[in-house]
């Protein structure tokens, strides 16, 4: 049988996730939403037993993120974003200049560009040219506010503010957190996003742009209604990633859904990683 041209592939670009064990992430399917038609996903959830979402246990189980990155990049994937931000400060010997040579590291031992959501959220803020932040950690827990929050700051942004929900005063404790979360399987209600982004830009006015730090917070949802409120740029966990990962693709998102991914060239031309990949150890 002849071959048949690229032309006849049913996809022109293959994206692959990797996501966080015991978590029904739409990372994938949300990226859809914003990703030009055509465009073709993989999910990889990583396997960790008894997982409990905790920094010590990620730190344990790093490496896995590799092993993942080789099955998608042996799967065809033209470029792999790993979801939760997390992972890059787990260890708590990790910052920016760290993760770039995993990342750097992994895309050669694959062949493919890897991306991580907390770099990412680096990546976007040096994009829009933000120097100062003010940040809305929204359901996350002390160490990984400490922690995401001191990644932000060692990549050189000046956090004008930060604080979680409770901070806020939009829950009332622990408690109530871990009852949204478990109602909605950490998908939090539009309303509580909007109000934390809202909230965060108003104890810190003056900051270049709002962060927004958790994938349980889908603030690509409601990032343009915020904005137009705020009149301030906002990065988030979520769309930071996909941003990224249509960068390396040099696609175009689909428009409506914030300054950032606005900022993609729609006339960019897509570079495709299709050389011979390399199996990654775990």
């Amino acid at each position: 049988m002849p071959q048949l041209p690229d032309s006849h592939r049913r996809y022109h670009s293959y994206a692959g996730f990797v996501t966080t064990p015991r978590y029904f992430d739409d990372s994938p399917q949300q990226f859809l939403d914003v990703a030009p038609r055509g465009t073709g996903i993989l999910q990889r959830v990583l396997h960790v037993p008894d997982y409990g979402w905790q920094l010590d246990q990620r730190a344990r189980n790093f490496g896995l993120l590799s092993e993942a990155a080789g099955c998608l990049a042996e799967s065809h994937c033209d470029v792999i974003g790993q979801v939760g931000s997390n992972w890059v400060h787990c260890s708590g010997t990790t910052g920016p200049a760290e993760i770039e040579a995993f990342c750097a590291q992994t895309k050669e031992e694959t062949g493919v560009t890897f991306l991580m959501a907390g770099h990412c959220l680096v990546e976007g803020l040096r994009a829009i040219g933000a120097e100062s932040i003010t940040i809305a950690n929204g359901y996350y827990r002390q160490d990984w506010s400490d922690g995401i929050n001191g990644y932000l700051e060692a990549a050189g942004f000046k956090v004008l503010w930060a604080g979680d929900l409770i901070d806020q005063g939009l829950v009332a404790d622990h408690d109530e957190k871990l009852r949204i979360e478990a109602a909605t399987l950490w998908d939090y209600p539009d309303h509580l996003m909007s109000a934390a982004a809202v909230d965060a830009h108003r104890r810190a006015p003056r900051a270049d742009a709002v962060v927004q730090t958790g994938a349980g917070f889908r603030m690509m949802q409601v990032v343009d209604s915020v904005e137009a409120e705020t009149g301030t740029p906002v990065v988030g966990s979520d769309f930071a990633l996909y941003w990224a990962m249509l960068r390396e693709l040099g696609l175009a998102a689909t428009p409506g859904y914030g300054h950032l991914l606005s900022t993609l060239d729609d006339s960019a031309s897509r570079t495709l990683h299709r050389a011979p990949h390399v199996a990654a150890s775990a």
